[in-house]
């Protein structure tokens, strides 16, 4: 989903609240505070990334069936209970080291008062502490944020991988 350009920019004070919506989102990634991060998304978030399939002398084709993510705020609780007990997943035990890096960030007005249309690109670099071979994440993300008792919160993510098969042995993060 492009976003068109007809859409109205946010004012200055409003993409500077985004930015940091953004990066502080991106730390709480990194420290693994999945929790904490959960605390930031609305109670009807959409979570998704598809998966992509890519054909000769095509563009890019995306695929929600069978993607990687397709979560609710239920499915996003369990994952992150599971990711917080090492003793029930050995795909975080010893723990993963990632490093998000967000860029090319615009933000729009949404369609309802209060609500923002947000696309950014994002990097994330992986490491397991066990494996030599670290992973690299391209992809780029259209996000849907919400003004909820004066903070914003994550109402719905589509992440859209530039890749057409992901390389890492799991997925135990989020983008």
């Amino acid at each position: 989903m492009a976003m068109e350009n007809t859409q109205q920019q946010v004012d200055d004070a409003t993409y500077r609240r985004i930015l940091n919506f953004l990066y502080d989102e991106a730390e709480l990634f990194d420290q693994h505070a999945y929790g904490r991060w959960l605390e930031r998304v609305t109670p009807d978030i959409r979570y998704r990334m598809p998966g992509r399939g890519f054909h000769e002398g095509q563009a890019p084709e995306t695929q929600f069936v069978n993607g990687y993510y397709d979560d609710d705020y239920t499915t996003l609780a369990v994952r992150i209970d599971l990711w917080s007990r090492p003793s029930s997943t050995t795909a975080e035990n010893p723990q993963t080291i990632t490093r998000h890096f967000v860029t090319n960030i615009r933000a729009y007005d949404g369609a309802q008062p209060g609500t923002f249309r947000v696309t950014s690109h994002v990097l994330v670099f992986r490491v397991r502490p066990t494996q030599k071979q670290p992973y690299f994440f391209s992809g780029r993300r259209e996000d849907q944020l919400r003004e909820v008792d004066g903070e914003l919160r994550l109402a719905a993510r589509d992440i859209l991988m530039d890749e057409a098969v992901l390389m890492s042995p799991n997925l135990s993060f989020l983008v």
